[in-house]
């Protein structure tokens, strides 16, 4: 039988020659990890993982390396970090087992590294979704499909429980300024330096159709009429996780951080609530607990927003120096150049071309 990685066991009595030496000496394998398994309730054995990378390699020949039979040379059953994990009995299952130290495992590859990013499947406490799915994709390919669909169920199951949260600790902040005066890009700097992945709004109709379960969100450019008052409420709200509405499946946000930026400041939102008798805006605002104004000059962030939806206090005063470094380096690609390349420059005066424009522009 020909297989591209396979297991070799036995005990230790039966291998005829020194392992480390044997692996090292064929070039077909690719990458091995090894460990002796002597504290467990059986005879003293060794556990060989061995992986041929994209070529098949005989189980008969393999046995033969070793001079044991080709009965114990044995199929990888599901994923390689499967097997990797069993050697030090990491494996959910074998949690009854001794559990062998990751430094008693001979490999030739970074074996404590591969076996920490084994464990990134299903862990959503310290993963989110979206990097969960960066490390199926690095999987080789034969592993991907079945560690995907395992993701995804991982993944309903995950945001079902989440829906039982009555409990949960968010931080929203809401940066206001003109179009090109950095909002957005001081967001995404804010949540790198506090080690958050986020996502980015796709569009104001579907603001959580990219969200993949990262810890933050930038709802980018949003305006009061992307949300129903009463789901902004909700999904700003600390006391309730809920899910949110998105066109091709409902979303639940499980992450610690909420940034919203756009060009209306936050008094002006929901205008038409505030003929209303009750305090309704109020609790709008009470979400909200940071309050960051941007100028092309100046980034003034608040800490505390009055009842009147205006940011309170004297606030603190932060450089913006995004616009001046935007300018300095502000390099238009010399498109002209490129055309000179490939045309033939035409002797057509300019009021000639401007009267060609006027004939077809409509206006």
């Amino acid at each position: 039988m020909y297989l591209k990685q396979c297991e070799v066991e036995s005990r230790v009595e039966f291998f005829k020659c020194d392992i480390q030496e044997t692996l090292k000496a064929h070039k077909t394998i690719k990458k091995w990890a090894y460990i002796l398994h002597d504290k467990d309730d059986t005879a003293p054995h060794y556990h060989i993982y061995l992986n041929f990378g994209t070529s098949g390699v005989d189980t008969k020949q393999v046995a033969e390396w070793f001079g044991l039979q080709e009965s114990q040379v044995n199929k990888v059953r599901g994923r390689s970090t499967d097997m990797l994990l069993y050697l030090t009995h990491g494996n959910d299952s074998q949690k009854n087992k001794y559990q062998y130290p990751t430094s008693e495992v001979v490999a030739n590859f970074d074996f404590e590294t591969e076996i920490e990013n084994a464990k990134v499947l299903g862990d959503f406490q310290n993963y989110s979704y979206a990097q969960q799915l960066e490390y199926v994709n690095s999987l080789p390919i034969s592993e991907k499909t079945t560690a995907f669909t395992k993701l995804e169920k991982l993944w309903r199951l995950h945001c079902q429980w989440l829906t039982l949260t009555t409990d949960r600790k968010m931080d929203v902040m809401f940066i206001c300024g003109k179009g090109g005066c950095g909002k957005t890009y001081y967001a995404k700097k804010l949540l790198t330096s506090m080690g958050y992945d986020f996502c980015i709004s796709s569009s104001s109709n579907d603001p959580f159709q990219d969200y993949l379960g990262q810890k933050a969100i930038i709802l980018d450019d949003l305006r009061d009429k992307s949300f129903e008052f009463e789901d902004l409420l909700k999904i700003l709200d600390n006391n309730t996780t809920s899910s949110v509405k998105s066109r091709f499946a409902n979303k639940v946000f499980n992450g610690q951080m909420i940034v919203i930026t756009t060009t209306v400041p936050l008094n002006y939102w929901y205008s038409s609530y505030k003929t209303n008798s009750n305090d309704t805006l109020s609790q709008l605002y009470r979400r909200i607990g940071c309050y960051v104004m941007i100028t092309e000059d100046e980034i003034t962030v608040y800490e505390e927003i009055g009842n009147d939806g205006r940011p309170k206090g004297k606030g603190k005063f932060y450089k913006n120096e995004l616009v001046k470094k935007a300018r300095e380096e502000n390099k238009k690609t010399n498109f002209t150049s490129f055309f000179d390349k490939i045309c033939e420059e035409s002797e057509v005066k300019l009021n000639e071309v401007s009267n060609q424009m006027e004939m077809v522009l409509p206006f």
